[in-house]
Order: structure tokens, then C-alpha cells, then sequence
């Protein structure tokens, strides 16, 4: 059975990552499962944590990926494919990689800008992150 990972985060950029998984996952022989991944960027600073419980930072991070996940869980369903959804915290190109590591997947499929030369080099990216970091193929959809 074939594994994708998915990373989304809302954007037209990743919503086209999901639609190239889901037509890979439709043409995989064996069959398909794809995870799909919301990272939340951390609250900044000492100062949240000591005014916000880490309960209800939790709640926040839960609410703001089901946000994104629920409608693409749906879509990949509907297309008949397996999905399960996660919802991380940290580095997005780190807990990305980590979490592709932890499931197992044959494939990181994810969105790009399409910016690369000096402007990526200079700004960074998280495409170019995960592809630095991955052990797995990573597929990049513009």
C-alpha cells in the first residue's frame, strides 16, 4: 500500500498537492493511504506560556488545524481513499520530515511557492527544508 504524506496549510498551493495525492493514490495498484498534516507555528515567547495554560494552547492549535484538515479528510473520502489527519507543532519542515518518519510514508507531496534561486536561498523555504531533510522522495506540486 502506498503512503503520502500531505502537508496543508490552507493555501491554493497546498490544495494542489492534495489533488495530485489524490490522483496518485486513485493509480497506485495496491491501494492508498494518505496522511494529511497541519504544523502550527508555536506561540511566540516566554510571556504566552505564562498567561496561557498549555491546555488551552493546545485547544487553539486543535481548533485552528481541524479548521484546515476537516474539509480536505472530507474530499479525500469522497474520492474513496483513506485518510488520517495530524495536527503538529513546531518547525514545519522538521515536524514535517518527523512525522513522515513516524507513519512510515512512501512520499511527501507538498506545495510550493515556486520561488527557488536567490530569493529561496536568501528568504528559506520549507519546500527546500523537507527536501534537505527528508529520507523519502518528496514531490513538489507548483
Amino acid at each position: 500500500m502506498l503512503t503520502l504524506l500531505v502537508p496543508v496549510d490552507g493555501s491554493a498551493f497546498s490544495d494542489r498537492a492534495l489533488q495530485y495525492a489524490i490522483a496518485r493514490a486513485q493509480r497506485s495498484a495496491g491501494g492508498a493511504l494518505v496522511h494529511l498534516l497541519n504544523v502550527q507555528t508555536p506561540a511566540a515567547g516566554v510571556n504566552v506560556k505564562m498567561f496561557v495554560s498549555s491546555e488551552s494552547l493546545n485547544a487553539y492549535y486543535r481548533d485552528e488545524g481541524m479548521k484546515i484538515l476537516e474539509p480536505l479528510v472530507a474530499r479525500l473520502r469522497a474520492a474513496g481513499i483513506p485518510a488520517e489527519h495530524h495536527i503538529g507543532v513546531g518547525n514545519v519542515g522538521e515536524v514535517v520530515v518527523a512525522y513522515a518518519v513516524d507513519k512510515g510514508c512512501d512520499e511527501i507531496v507538498m506545495g510550493t511557492h515556486g520561488r527557488g534561486g536567490l530569493l529561496g536561498s536568501v528568504l528559506g523555504s520549507v519546500a527546500q527544508n523537507v527536501v534537505q531533510l527528508a529520507r523519502v522522495p518528496v514531490v513538489l506540486v507548483k
